[in-house]
């Protein structure tokens, strides 16, 4: 039932998209789900602009999307905005959050907990504050 809402409030979402549990979406059109996709209880996906995320790509527990963010070397302070992108077969682990402007590449897994502000190569896995690549990931 939620995913058929958040497709009522015009997420472009494709088929055997499952959620687990409530989460959150700010501003649905700017939302694409690839086929195969999981949402867990928790999430929540702010998007300010596009946040593409693909085919197969699981966000676990407490996962955060944001697209805005807040230039720091300005005076008043101002908000912009980028997109996200999450490509095929990711795994995002609980409690991680994506920042504006990252694109992880497929294949990738970012461990729990960890804040992604810089893109993820493919193949990579990826953990800590700010996140950082510690190996890379033989697909078979």
């Amino acid at each position: 039932m939620r995913i058929f809402k958040i497709k009522f409030l015009g997420a472009n979402v494709g088929n055997e998209v499952i959620s687990y549990g409530r989460f959150s979406i700010v501003n649905h059109p700017n939302l694409t789900i690839g086929p195969g996709s999981t949402i867990n209880e928790g999430v929540h996906i702010n998007c300010r602009s596009n946040v593409y995320i693909g085919m197969n790509v699981h966000l676990s527990t407490n996962v955060q999307i944001h697209t805005g963010k807040l230039i720091l070397d300005t005076s008043p302070r101002s908000h912009t905005q980028e997109n996200i992108i999450i490509k095929d077969n990711v795994w995002l682990a609980s409690g991680v959050i994506v920042m504006s402007g990252v694109t992880i590449g497929e294949n990738s897994i970012i461990g729990a907990g960890a804040i992604v502000t810089k893109s993820i190569p493919k193949n990579s896995l990826a953990v800590g504050n700010p996140a950082k690549v510690i190996k890379s990931i033989s697909i078979k």
